[in-house]
């Protein structure tokens, strides 16, 4: 192609707009030509530049003809006559025979976009260029990420859906709509959505979604819930993972995938209580080594007290009573009793250990590890009611100790409920100060079938139970480590909405 300039119209000496203008006309991102009513380029941006692979200073005063292969110059030259006579915001080519030639003599498909713009009072056509092999590359490679993201979906079993919090509505692919049981359309409510989630985990979900969409959070949502199916009340495990997308400091949508996790929750189930029964056994062995310890340790003076009481027993029924004989027969029981309960002590001692260390704690930060670690041993399947005291004094007291009271009490809760088959699990936990006493309290109650009055009365007992496979050491233990903590432990006899129990704890000075 000929690089040869025409006559350059006596307009172009003068500017066409000021510096800002042609700052701004550069930066637009999209190929732009501005072309006067004789053909001639007078602007050019970068952009265009690039696509027909001349500089600023070539293309300045060159006839826009130039840039059409030869073929169709004279009908181009007849149109651009035609517009000018009727200038008009229109398109030309629509992806379809239009094309532009480069520096190099090939020839790039395009679409053409004219506008009619009026500078110092001359008329110009802005030429905007859609370059058609860059518009199919960028549709092949997102035709090609969808297809990617759908065998990437198909082989992960995952479900995507997006949650408009502008208009409260939930968009659910065809996966999702699966995991959910869903049958209808695939927008539904937010409130549906949640419905669809076990009533012990709703609250939850609720939650989790609302710190999603707190500006002051990161945005990131990360859960896992049952979903129930309607019909037979089967229920499926399902974890999401979803990020908020802000707009002006507001939530404007979460987008998140999903999976089936049921098998997995099975399978952590199953070995859950494998743990709780090896836990049991061997709960079991160290209660019967400790009492056949004890049994030893008690034999022998046992034995002895047994043969002075028998001395003691024929000495009084003889006719003639021998005092010194019965005398001695009482010191020995006596001196028994005593190396019994000696050896006792010393026997409790060896097997508490050394003494209990101490900490100042914060028992907030205990109840929430407390938590932690119940639901980790699958005993987090309920709705937590949380009321802790800011700004609470630090309780004195061993951390390891505290905790497994708790959670040994949290246990006991989720097994009551779990044994009524409660609809909806509930376990609230409060910590308050008692000021006249300096003194922390915790109270744990949860709704499930209470305690009654005479199983109150011996709750705390060793080896008392009311569960078929317990060992009834649980609460007993529960409440030595509460008092060795200088703390007291005790069950509400009046509740009668579940079961709740306190303990106390000191403040550390």
């Amino acid at each position: 192609m000929a690089n040869k300039k025409s006559n350059i119209d006596h307009s172009l000496k003068e500017p066409l707009c000021g510096a800002d203008c042609r700052e701004l006309f550069d930066t637009v991102t999209e190929p732009m030509l501005l072309v006067s009513e004789s053909g001639q380029i007078v602007l050019a941006n970068p952009a265009a530049q690039q696509v027909v692979g001349y500089v600023q200073s070539e293309l300045i005063g060159l006839n826009v003809e130039e840039l059409i292969p030869l073929r169709f110059r004279e009908h181009h030259r007849q149109y651009r006559r035609q517009y000018f006579a009727q200038p008009r915001k229109r398109s030309m080519g629509n992806g379809e025979g239009l094309v532009l030639l480069n520096r190099s003599g090939q020839e790039v498909d395009v679409e053409l976009g004219l506008n009619s713009i009026t500078l110092n009072k001359q008329v110009y056509t802005l030429l905007t260029l859609n370059v058609l092999v860059q518009h199919n590359q960028a549709e092949n490679a997102l035709r090609e990420s969808e297809e990617r993201l759908w065998l990437i979906k198909q082989s992960a079993g995952v479900g995507v859906f997006d949650i408009d919090c502008v208009r409260d509505r939930v968009y659910c692919d065809e996966r999702m709509r699966e995991l959910l049981w869903y049958e209808a359309d695939e927008t539904m409510s937010l409130e549906a959505l949640l419905n669809k989630i076990h009533p012990n985990d709703r609250l939850r979900c609720q939650a989790a979604l609302d710190e999603a969409a707190s500006p002051d959070r990161d945005g990131l949502c990360r859960i896992e819930f049952r979903v129930v199916q309607s019909k037979n009340l089967e229920e499926r495990w399902v974890a999401a993972l979803g990020q908020t997308q802000f707009e002006k400091g507001a939530a404007k949508r979460i987008v998140a995938i999903a999976r089936d996790i049921t098998e997995r929750k099975m399978l952590e189930r199953t070995l859950q209580q494998q743990r709780n029964e090896t836990e049991m056994l061997s709960n079991q062995q160290i209660a019967i080594i400790t009492a056949s310890a004890i049994a030893h340790e008690l034999n022998s003076p046992l034995t002895a007290i047994s043969a002075y009481s028998e001395v003691a027993q024929r000495t009084l029924g003889g006719e003639v009573i021998d005092y010194d004989k019965l005398r001695d027969a009482f010191a020995g029981c006596v001196d028994q009793v005593q190396k019994a309960g000696n050896k006792l002590k010393e026997l409790l001692s060896s097997l508490q250990g050394n003494e209990v260390e101490t900490e100042a704690l914060n028992l907030n930060h205990v109840v929430e590890d407390a938590l932690k670690q119940a639901r980790g041993d699958g005993y987090g399947e309920f709705h937590l009611t949380l009321e802790l005291e800011s700004n609470l004094r630090a309780v004195k007291a061993n951390k390891m100790q505290i905790q497994r009271v708790l959670v040994n009490l949290i246990r006991n809760a989720v097994e009551a409920i779990r044994a009524e088959s409660v609809p909806v699990s509930k376990i609230a936990i409060a910590v308050k100060t008692l000021a006249n006493e300096s003194m922390s309290m915790l109270t744990i109650k949860d709704n499930g079938p209470g305690i009654d009055r005479n199983t109150i009365s011996r709750i705390f007992e060793p080896f008392f139970t009311t569960k078929p496979t317990g060992f009834g050491m649980g609460l007993s233990i529960s409440r030595a480590l509460i008092e060795a903590n200088g703390g007291q432990l005790w069950v509400d006899p009046d509740f009668r909405q579940g079961a709740q129990f306190h303990f106390t704890l000191p403040f550390a000075s």
